[in-house]
């Protein structure tokens, strides 16, 4: 996993503070892979507790992130039930790391 100890650590503070204690975040795509360069950080951002996650959070979850960490090119994917049987989805779960 292509990510510092500091990047992992503002990820999941931001994350539960915009999103609540029950936020999970996996990583996924290219930063996932030690053997590649560069590429944007993508996260998959969903509930525990069912809660519809919200546009205006994940802007300013991203909005507070860059400030954090700097800016960099962030994509942030919030669940979303009707796109739960999509083979993006199921690639996420299958292949992506859980940082929350």
């Amino acid at each position: 996993m292509r990510l510092s100890d500091f990047e992992i650590s503002s990820i999941k503070t931001l994350a539960k503070h915009h999103f609540g204690n029950d936020v999970q975040v996996f990583l996924f795509g290219s930063r996932t892979n030690n053997q590649e360069r560069g590429g944007d950080i993508d996260l998959f951002i969903s509930n525990l507790n069912g809660t519809q996650l919200k546009t205006g959070e994940k802007i300013n979850f991203i909005t507070d992130l860059i400030l954090k960490i700097g800016e960099q090119k962030i994509d942030v994917v919030l669940d979303n039930p009707a796109f739960r049987n999509s083979y993006f989805f199921k690639t996420i779960h299958k292949t992506g790391i859980q940082l929350c």
